[in-house]
């Protein structure tokens, strides 16, 4: 099985771009071959009669995203530039300037290694779906001019195919497509026994040359739905079940109805679902959801909660009646990344951005906590930067009010620098500690503040916790008492790692 990396571009210096130019190449896409999706294709489908002796045949891509030659890209944007410029003011030279400029920017590290990409475009980026559909609709265009007789059926998911063909036509179809880049080949499937599979479901070709469908799973599939017992809100197990039932009925069409509740059954009672359940909810069918739009008065604002049973469902249930306007999302601690912690180089801690960091104090106990959203070098260098300037203007001697106005002007800046002004201590930059790190930087503030309580001798300014709720005051109350039992001289360094993960995970964010 060839391997190929998958880099997440969220964070990365062309994430933004690379999205607002996709935007604008998706908009100006108008494609005759697209499935949206597998319930309108099952629907189209449906309604399909093919031409006599056709059968049904799937095409494929050998690894679409990586083998796509970039110098054909420019051409294609090109060719669609009369679509494509209702979209955008941008001229055409810069906008290639720009696809160029995200397409060739693709890079990660790897066990202190830079690897480009050289070829092709990376997985991960969200240029490069829309980037891949391009290329596939030109390769349709291509194709199908080229032929010299109709493709009655021809649809494309992503870069999967379904065309209906004459038996003896395959191979010569299969050879056009193949021809037209050296780096982007198909393989091909053919119908057995009337019977094609195709996304999630097989199509079934009957005698009188319509297509009917069945709901398909693979033959890896351990048919595993999120199980029963599993420490999950009950709403979101059934929303999957709902969501799995729909899917089975709606894409078996050539099948009695006992037939797709057979199905069901089994999987659900695979996955630990009671009798009683799994009967009720057969019985009743699909339960439905209508979601009515917010009104131009009510904004929805989504929030996310750390799930715990019974605990967090009757939050929820207190928060909706008084904060109609806020939707709860249950997150989860326990994560399938915590099973790879090893992919993936560590950041050097002075490279990392939306951290909170403790600086302590050379001359005593003390030690200042603070929030960064940049590098932590940064940060720390304009620490030095304020320091240096402080040492200029107490070793200068001078008693000019310049002299004074400017040390004022810094002691107002920190209490850092209030600390080391009122007390002429100095401190320790390079043994800054990072003491947590979260990707939102809406949750950075509270972090901050929790952290400043939760650290002994601090120096921060009482304006600095004023913003805290009340309701923290028994968690900390905790925390401290924990920690008072650990060692009366032990400091925050010393302190054991059982206990950093803890105060760590305390706080919801």
């Amino acid at each position: 099985m060839p391997l190929r990396p998958v880099v997440s571009n969220i964070g990365a210096p062309t994430y933004m771009l690379s999205k607002y130019v996709g935007r604008i190449l998706q908009s100006s896409i108008n494609s005759n071959y697209n499935i949206r999706d597998s319930f309108s294709f099952c629907t189209f489908i449906n309604s399909v009669r093919l031409p006599e002796n056709h059968i049904l045949v799937s095409f494929d891509v050998t690894s679409l995203f990586t083998c796509i030659p970039r110098h054909m890209i420019p051409g294609i944007i090109i060719e669609r530039w009369e679509e494509i410029k209702k979209h955008t003011h941008i001229n055409l030279d810069l906008f290639l300037e720009i696809v160029n400029f995200c397409l060739e920017c693709s890079y990660f590290s790897y066990r202190g290694n830079y690897y480009k990409q050289i070829f092709g475009t990376a997985m991960g980026s969200p240029l490069s779906p829309i980037i891949a559909d391009l290329v596939m609709e030109s390769l349709l265009d291509n194709v199908v001019s080229r032929l010299n007789f109709p493709i009655p059926l021809i649809k494309k998911y992503v870069d999967d195919l379904v065309l209906a063909l004459p038996p003896d036509k395959v191979v010569e179809v299969m050879n056009v497509f193949n021809s037209f880049n050296e780096n982007i080949q198909f393989t091909y499937e053919m119908e057995e026994n009337g019977r094609l599979p195709f996304l999630d479901m097989v199509l079934v070709r009957q005698q009188d040359q319509t297509i009917r469908t069945e709901w398909y799973s693979k033959p890896m599939s351990p048919g595993r739905l999120l199980d029963f017992l599993s420490a999950h809100p009950l709403h979101l197990k059934m929303n999957t079940v709902n969501n799995f039932m729909r899917r089975v009925r709606e894409f078996i069409t050539n099948l009695s109805n006992e037939a797709a509740d057979n199905t069901i059954d089994v999987i659900l009672k695979l996955n630990h679902y009671p009798a009683p359940l799994r009967h009720r909810l057969l019985n009743r069918g699909i339960a439905r959801r209508t979601n009515t739009p917010p009104s131009d008065e009510t904004q929805v604002v989504y929030k996310s909660m750390l799930f715990v049973n019974d605990l967090t469902q009757r939050l929820s249930k207190s928060l909706k009646a008084a904060l109609p306007n806020v939707v709860l999302a249950a997150r989860y601690e326990k994560t399938t990344k915590q099973l790879y912690t090893n992919t993936k180089d560590v950041i050097p801690p002075e490279m990392r951005n939306n951290v909170i960091y403790r600086i302590p104090c050379n001359d005593c106990a003390a030690s200042y906590v603070g929030l960064t959203t940049t590098q932590l070098k940064k940060r720390i260098s304009g620490h030095r930067s304020t320091i240096n300037q402080l040492e200029e203007l107490v070793t200068s001697n001078s008693d000019s009010p310049t002299t004074k106005f400017e040390i004022e002007r810094l002691r107002e800046k920190t209490a850092l620098l209030q600390h080391s002004i009122d007390e002429q201590h100095r401190f320790n930059l390079e043994k800054t500690q990072i003491l947590d790190q979260h990707r939102r930087q809406t949750a950075l503030p509270i972090l901050e503040v929790c952290h400043i309580l939760n650290t002994p001798n601090n120096i921060n300014k009482r304006s600095d916790i004023e913003c805290l709720s009340s309701m923290y005051a028994g968690i900390f109350h905790t925390l401290h008492t924990k920690r008072s039992k650990v060692t009366n001289t032990a400091t925050i360094t010393e302190i054991p790692n059982s206990y950093q993960n803890e105060s760590n995970h305390v706080v919801p964010t």
